[in-house]
């Protein structure tokens, strides 16, 4: 990447190449130079002081690291069923996205919906997207719920062959691939989600 493409406020990740130490002083929290070259440390977006020739990498998490309140929107992926709740690890809170997110929230299964769910899996499925809201704190834990009708799966696989689902009833999904047919918890704007993300 040479220096006339690198914008201010662009998102780079981790191990990304930023420059070489000719042109720009690394940050030694956010950076490191290998071979004369700059590489990012972490991700988030690109901070380029052109006078003082310095380049850095900036977050939002360490300013923000428990900022997660009772009302906040979330947005996460599952990543186990139990019997009686899900276990979530989340990314987005109110539309700002964190990277490298540490926030982890359960959704038990009396916050699922407004109806009767008697299995975890006619809900959710390991790997779907989900959209929630934190209902409670919980030592380091957040309790979320997916009650309301603009919360629950945003996104979801076939759980036979990977395929993206496809809506085909209030709670119903089917496979376009494999004829595979699974309930869940949906959001009303399933796979049509339009949430502009902020960094």
């Amino acid at each position: 990447m040479d220096k006339k493409t690198l914008n201010n406020n662009e998102i780079v990740l981790t191990g990304q190449y930023l420059g070489v130490v000719e042109e720009f002083l690394p940050d030694k929290q956010s950076t490191f130079v290998k071979d004369g070259q700059i590489y990012a440390s972490r991700s988030g977006l690109l901070n380029i002081d052109h006078k003082k020739r310095k380049i850095e990498i900036k977050t939002n998490q360490e300013e923000n690291w428990k900022i997660v309140k009772v009302g906040d929107v979330v947005i996460g992926v599952i990543l186990f069923l139990r019997q009686y709740s899900v276990g979530i690890n989340f990314y987005t809170i109110n539309q700002k996205v964190h990277f490298n997110s540490g926030y982890f929230g359960n959704i038990h299964v009396s916050q699922i919906s407004d109806r009767y769910v008697e299995k975890i899996q006619e809900a959710f499925q390991i790997t779907d997207i989900v959209r929630a809201r934190v209902i409670k704190l919980n030592y380091n834990e957040f309790d979320l719920s997916t009650s309301e009708k603009n919360l629950g799966v945003i996104y979801a696989d076939c759980v036979i062959c990977g395929t993206p689902l496809v809506q085909i009833g209030y709670n119903k999904l089917r496979c376009e691939r494999c004829g595979n047919q699974e309930t869940r918890k949906l959001a009303t704007d399933y796979r049509k989600v339009d949430q502009p993300l902020r960094y």
